[in-house]
């Protein structure tokens, strides 16, 4: 279709829609009727020839189409935010200061950097790490980025909104892998496994739960390591020595170079994932929405690069 003729207000009817599966709430964050967002998605389905919701009880359901596309559409509106952001970059400058989890900014933040560097000159970033939600109202702290469930970033006066979703499957290093017997779950049980000791209280899913889940019964035989931090068992992974319990969120520029593989099919939703924080009263600085259009914009890609990857090396 000619860029000039995509119909860019039901393209975002959809994309509102979609994301909450709701009419009603997708009008309520465009300030329009339901009626208009119906009339809207309609009007899509005629031009496309393709039905896009269905329904299920009370509830909107997407179509395969419509789950399909919708992770690339939003990245598409995530991209165009950014682009605006770009264009009035030469208000956005300052100091902007950032408290985020350690293992956040060292394996996705830390990687990304130069890129925001580059389209944002203006912007100085000074970067805290903290394994704690900071009191904003009473720091110099701008932004924050934590982990967790949403209720941990819901206080009165912060804007609190999830950035990326979360996962955990098993993961180890293709070194790891050669010369050893993973063909089913029940295999785990003879390899070090390597723990991170926060995954309990930040995800909510341990090695106990997953192998539960994977139908796994019995007693560990080979003796794993524990670790404080989810990037440590990251990193011991990738040194070889045992099979973490990887998120999602974190190990995809590993999987991508080929520095850890996915084993096994089974894995668990996070309840929560990563959320950015700050005050209402900043809301609209220009270096604070400068900062989150990029931060979006960037998930986005990722998401993208994370369905093209390869399926587990073990089934």
């Amino acid at each position: 279709m000619c860029r000039r003729m995509l119909p860019l207000n039901a393209l975002r009817a959809f994309e509102v829609a979609a994301r909450h599966k709701s009419f009603a709430k997708a009008a309520e964050e465009l300030c329009v009727t339901p009626a208009a967002i119906h009339h809207q998605v309609k009007a899509l389905e005629g031009l496309l020839g393709v039905q896009l919701f269905g329904r299920t009880g009370n509830s909107l359901a997407l179509t395969n189409a419509a789950a399909a596309a919708l992770p690339t559409l939003e990245g598409a509106f995530d991209l165009l935010s950014l682009a605006i952001e770009k264009m009035r970059q030469h208000t956005s400058s300052g100091l902007l200061f950032l408290a985020v989890c350690p293992s956040f900014a060292q394996r996705w933040l830390i990687p990304r950097l130069n890129r925001f560097r580059e389209d944002f000159k203006g912007i100085e970033l000074r970067i805290a790490t903290t394994s704690e939600m900071p009191d904003l109202a009473n720091s110099q702290i701008d932004i924050a980025i934590g982990y967790g469930p949403e209720e941990r970033f819901r206080y009165p006066g912060v804007i609190a909104e999830r950035l990326l979703g979360d996962e955990v499957f098993p993961a180890c290093s293709p070194a790891f892998l050669r010369g050893r017997r993973l063909e089913v779950e029940s295999d785990l049980l003879d390899v070090p496994l390597l723990h991170d000791d926060r995954a309990p209280a930040e995800q909510g899913i341990d090695w106990e739960s997953w192998l539960a889940a994977a139908g796994v019964e019995g007693a560990l035989a080979a003796p794993g390591m524990r670790f404080d931090s989810a990037s440590f068992a990251i990193d011991a992974a990738t040194a070889g020595q045992g099979v973490a319990l990887a998120r999602a969120s974190l190990v995809g520029d590993d999987l991508a170079a080929g520095r850890l593989v996915r084993l096994f099919s089974q894995r668990l939703t996070v309840n929560g994932g990563y959320f950015i924080a700050h005050l209402e009263a900043i809301e609209e600085q220009p270096k604070v929405v400068a900062f989150r259009e990029w931060l979006f914009a960037e998930a986005s890609l990722g998401r993208a690069l994370a369905g093209k990857q390869k399926e587990p090396a073990v089934q």
